[in-house]
């Protein structure tokens, strides 16, 4: 449940501030539209490392920036293209 409060914080946050929110299911799938510019990013909070191998590669081979850190006891993990990136990171709440 904790999850799950956590993402509608950071959705809170970025709803007013982006025009649509699209949930596909797989993240190599999400990461790969990020990589092909069919979606502008992708925000995602639990994934473990066999998750994001495959598309993180895509995504960052195609220039997009896929970054996971630490964020309220879970991995956040963001990609999108440079500047987007930088601007959807300082969005999200600490």
């Amino acid at each position: 449940m904790k999850d799950r409060l956590n993402q509608l914080d950071i959705l809170d946050h970025l709803i007013p501030r982006i025009r649509d929110i699209r949930r596909m299911g797989a993240a190599a799938t999400d990461l790969c539209l990020v990589a092909t510019g069919m979606v502008d990013a992708y925000v995602e909070t639990g994934l473990k490392e066999w998750d994001l191998a495959a598309g993180a590669l895509i995504a960052t081979e195609a220039g997009a920036v896929v970054t996971t850190h630490e964020w309220r006891g879970m991995e956040l993990t963001v990609a999108a293209g440079p500047s987007l990136h930088a601007e959807l990171r300082s969005q999200i709440p600490s």
